[in-house]
């Protein structure tokens, strides 16, 4: 147990912490297991109230079977993977597996409703800054070619097929897939013993089923400028919550930071005034690529957005001058709670008093 708790102490530097609290002198008992996949770290945080050993070990067996099957299909890292051949495909039409034409289906929907500020195409940009390996910034002419090998309008799905009419276009599902492996992690833990738990998987986190005491789950989340302390908490009774920060990947040239959400129109890291959004949904690829498209568009854009009832989703935004603005949804729920004096809260994010 001790070296499970020292395991777990590192896992909580990602970008979310989570906790399960309950009321009372009756603890909740939980049992954690920790495992690398997807590029990620994945825990899972089971509860082991009246579930034995053998219960909790098929449960995380079952999680890891499922999570290399989806590794086998949507990552980008591995060069086996369904999408890695797609992207390699230079043929116009493509059989692919149901798994990746539906995360597709959504993630063209999503892309359509936020107005192309989240963009699964945009793979030939995303190589081109190659962020993760330190850059370096690409020459604008570069980003220029890069921009006309873009769009969901030059891929067609039709049955188990994709028809590509850009054979340079390729895909980046690095904003939608971890999302939608959580989502169906978390299905794959309610069909067992476990009568509820949560799964962290990189900036993504689920919750599923209802503590003993019935009290919400505790999502803490990271400040974007001091990622060992957290602003504040979300207490969420289900769902997932998925964050976007400028802090996450980046790397510097010439003392300035590139960071790795790319703004697909034009091409250069989204510069948008904010340092991080969390959102709140109950998709897990609707949060993640959210995150994503809300960070792009910047807060006034997002809350015009989140106006619209396009999407159903609560957010907390944090901006690059350390203010911290919600949605109204959680206003009205108090279902954030800021923990921090490093920030100051939008007026309008502060409720009314009774």
């Amino acid at each position: 147990m001790k070296t499970i708790c020292k395991k777990l102490a590192l896992i909580l530097a990602v970008l979310l912490t989570f906790a399960l609290v309950s009321c009372g002198n009756n603890k909740t008992e939980y049992a954690d297991s920790v495992f690398t996949a997807m590029d990620t770290v994945i825990t899972l945080r089971l509860a082991a109230n009246d579930v034995d050993n053998a219960a909790l070990g098929s449960a995380a067996a079952s999680v890891k079977e499922l999570t290399a099957k989806l590794e086998g299909i949507l990552s980008c890292h591995d060069d086996t993977s369904e999408l890695a051949a797609l992207n390699r495909d230079i043929h116009l039409q493509i059989e692919t597996d149901e798994t990746l034409l539906a995360v597709l289906d959504t993630a063209f929907t999503i892309s359509e409703l936020t107005g192309g500020t989240y963009d699964p195409t945009i793979g030939a940009l995303t190589e081109l800054w190659n962020v993760g390996g330190g850059g370096p910034v690409p020459k604008e002419r570069e980003i220029v070619e890069a921009l006309t090998h873009k769009g969901i309008d030059k891929l067609i799905l039709e049955g188990t097929t994709i028809t590509k009419n850009d054979t340079s276009l390729k895909l980046d599902l690095g904003g939608i897939g971890k999302g939608y492996a959580l989502q169906q992690i978390l299905a794959c833990l309610s069909a067992t013993d476990v009568p509820y738990g949560l799964v962290s998987m990189g900036g993504n986190i689920g919750v599923f089923g209802q503590k003993p005491d019935s009290t919400p789950y505790q999502i803490g989340v990271k400040d974007p400028h001091d990622t060992s302390t957290i602003v504040g908490y979300l207490y969420i009774p289900s769902g997932f919550v998925s964050v976007s920060g400028n802090y996450e990947r980046f790397f510097r040239e010439d003392g300035k930071l590139y960071h790795h959400i790319l703004d697909p129109e034009t091409g250069w890291p989204a510069d948008s005034g904010l340092s991080s959004v969390a959102v709140y949904t109950q998709n897990g690829a609707s949060a993640d690529a959210l995150s994503t498209a809300l960070f792009v568009m910047g807060l006034e854009e997002s809350m015009a957005f989140y106006e619209s009832g396009k999407m159903q989703f609560e957010a907390v935004f944090i901006t690059e001058d350390s203010r911290i603005h919600l949605t109204p949804g959680l206003v009205e729920s108090g279902m954030f709670e800021m923990t921090t004096e490093d920030y100051i809260l939008d007026e309008n994010s502060i409720p009314a008093e009774e």
